[in-house]
């Protein structure tokens, strides 16, 4: 069914207190990337040395100072480092995870004595990146990882969606991620009846939790529903091997910044362009024309979800609600579902994937 005018007005004026709204929290995300920046280290397997600090609850590594013999005092570890060492070491996660939450000092001991074996023993020759925000380490990577500035690539994703008329919509930080979006002030009806709006979302880790990524987003407007489409740009954390004169060489990281900020520009160029968003909105028709059955959208939501999150999606989608969810039993309300459960979960980086969850199961744009 056709909307009438008047529908459509109260379309727009709901995407433009959107993105009023969505203005502060991306502006947080830019005022954060540019006051702080993680300290890098560049540490040889040897020279760590884990301690369960009396009166800590978690296990600290302390790293050497400028002479090499003096331990500094001891930083606490993320959970996101300590996964990476679990990779490193082919320790259990589980294994980390229960001695490190046990609530007793044995436990911490243990598993600094564990860490502590296998680093010095086991690869003493190996070198990581620690990189750390404050008194707390939060990527144990490795020398290869390349460093991406977050700062030029931030500015030049703002500025850049501004250019093509794009406004800043929503934005999003956690301990090791952070996540801008803007979005196209115009509203588009590819299905009679549905409005929706689209944009594009740039994501990075300066700690290796996920690539610098910049995918495409819809967002179903009266509901705020929002999938994350395919990605368009991805740029993996791996580069050259570090040494010391390199990791400290700010003219080798400007120019990585510069290189990685020429490529983000083509990209949002390209994406913003009338021929990308006639694609999307022809993806969204497509899906619509997807018959889904309630049996198939079990199996669909039970494959990408958690259990909750499954059986939460499969009651939306088979539910007669027709305002949160577009209506008839097709892919594009099976996107929905999926993003409806997105906007009610309250952990930033789970949302954040199953915002992207409800974009896997769109029909890709040609």
């Amino acid at each position: 069914m056709l909307l009438t005018m008047e529908s459509k007005t109260a379309a727009h004026h709901k995407l433009e207190l959107l993105i009023e709204k969505g203005r502060a929290t991306a502006g947080s995300v830019v005022e954060h990337v540019m006051k702080h920046q993680p300290e890098d280290r560049l540490v040889r397997s040897k020279d760590l040395a884990f301690v369960a600090d009396p009166g800590s609850t978690e296990v600290s590594v302390r790293l050497p100072d400028g002479s090499g013999t003096q331990k500094q005092q001891g930083q606490n570890l993320h959970r996101n480092a300590l996964t990476q060492m679990a990779q490193a070491t082919d320790l259990p996660l589980k294994f980390v995870d229960a001695l490190q939450q046990t609530g007793a000092p044995w436990g911490r001991e243990l598993l600094a004595h564990n860490l502590n074996t296998v680093f010095q023993n086991r690869m003493p020759k190996n070198r990581y990146l620690l990189r750390s925000m404050g008194s707390q380490v939060r990527g144990f990577l490795s020398d290869r990882y390349r460093r991406l500035d977050s700062r030029p690539i931030v500015e030049a994703f703002a500025t850049a969606v501004q250019q093509k008329g794009a406004f800043p919509y929503a934005g999003y930080v956690t301990d090791t991620k952070i996540a801008i979006q803007a979005i196209m002030p115009e509203v588009y009806e590819p299905i009679p009846g549905e409005l929706v709006a689209y944009g594009l979302s740039l994501e990075n880790s300066d700690f290796g939790n996920g690539a610098l990524s910049v995918r495409a987003y819809l967002l179903r407007i009266w509901c705020s529903n929002l999938a994350i489409t395919q990605e368009e740009m991805r740029q993996v954390h791996l580069g050259k091997r570090l040494d010391e004169s390199m990791l400290y060489s700010n003219r080798t990281y400007e120019l990585d910044a510069r290189a990685t900020v020429s490529a983000l520009k083509d990209v949002i160029k390209g994406q913003l362009d009338a021929a990308s968003l006639s694609r999307r909105m022809e993806a969204v028709r497509h899906a619509n024309d997807q018959e889904v059955s309630p049996q198939n959208a079990k199996e669909t939501f039970r494959r990408m979800l958690q259990k909750g999150e499954s059986e939460a999606a499969l009651q939306a989608f088979e539910s007669a609600d027709t305002y949160n969810l577009p209506a008839g039993h097709t892919n594009w309300r099976l996107s929905n579902a999926i993003s409806w459960i997105a906007g009610q979960t309250k952990d930033t980086e789970r949302k954040l994937e199953l915002m992207k969850a409800a974009g896997e199961v769109l029909p890709k744009a040609a």
